[in-house]
């Protein structure tokens, strides 16, 4: 396995909600996800992005890219199967 596929990546940035929901579907469907600035974009959004527009960042390994790139299309065109 090469050193790019072990990169890590930002794969989604969001809001809150959208970024913890995208976060539960990546990570049940076996993708590791780490969550850039969960907190300040919580209570400081400003602090971490120009206007405090989408502060939170999802960052996975480039590996898996493509199969959360998937999983990310499905959500946000209602295509969820855990709903």
């Amino acid at each position: 396995m090469s050193a790019k596929q072990n990169d890590l990546i930002v794969i989604y940035s969001g809001n809150p909600i959208d970024s913890e929901i995208i976060k539960d579907i990546l990570t049940d469907n076996g993708i590791a996800v780490n969550v850039k600035n969960e907190l300040m974009g919580t209570i400081a959004p400003w602090h971490v992005s120009a206007g405090g527009i989408n502060p939170i960042e999802l960052q996975i390994f480039a590996r898996d890219k493509e199969e959360a790139l998937r999983l990310i299309n499905d959500f946000t065109k209602g295509n969820n199967p855990a709903t």
